[in-house]
């Protein structure tokens, strides 16, 4: 069994980490990618389907944060800076080769998934299966916006300033955001149960 590691530890791992690359270290930019590299796919995966535009615009924020070194704060959250990063570039990219890319001043845009982890294919009970489908179908129906916050708060850990750096907006924004989000998954909720409890009666 891995020990568990807290979400304080870990960022303050990063932050050394960051440190160190700031400092020109290439082992400690090397240690940061590697730490990083997976969330940043997760999240650009949110954005585009193109696997190959996302690893590339990946890349270029990981060799712009290494040339422009010298210039960064040491006090700036990492993985907030990388996921605003990568964000901000997907969308010039996107814009600029007109591609499939989120912009969420367009309703056509794609949908940003928040998704149970592979643990929901191993449920054995069909009401806690239905209970768990109803529960993502009602995160997917969460407009865009609240979708990223939702996503960026409970599946990453991410701090409300953190949120507000990523998604360039203001950190009151963040919470308002969330409470929009809590308040339409409240009035579903009372549904949900309802049906999972229909069908629980009806076995």
């Amino acid at each position: 069994m891995k020990p568990f590691i807290s979400n304080h530890s870990q960022q303050e791992e990063e932050i050394v980490l960051w440190r160190a690359m700031l400092g020109g270290d290439m082992q400690g930019y090397e240690a940061l990618i590697n730490r990083t590299y997976d969330l940043l796919f997760h999240y650009g995966g949110k954005f585009s389907r193109d696997r190959e535009l996302v690893k590339d615009c990946i890349q270029d924020v990981y060799l712009e944060v290494w040339e422009k070194r010298n210039a960064l704060s040491s006090d700036i959250p990492p993985k907030a800076y990388l996921l605003a990063s990568l964000r901000r570039r997907m969308h010039r990219v996107s814009a600029r080769h007109r591609m499939d890319c989120m912009d969420y001043y367009n309703e056509a845009d794609i949908v940003f998934e928040a998704e149970f982890d592979a643990e929901y294919r191993l449920i054995q009970l069909e009401e806690d299966r239905l209970l768990a489908s109803r529960m993502t179908r009602m995160l997917n129906d969460l407009p865009k916006r609240q979708k990223e916050a939702v996503f960026l708060k409970f599946y990453n850990n991410m701090e409300r300033d953190e949120i507000a750096l990523i998604m360039d907006i203001h950190p009151q924004s963040v919470s308002n955001l969330l409470q929009e989000a809590f308040k339409c998954i409240k009035s579903q909720w009372k549904a949900i149960i309802t049906a999972v409890m229909l069908l629980c009666f009806s076995a």
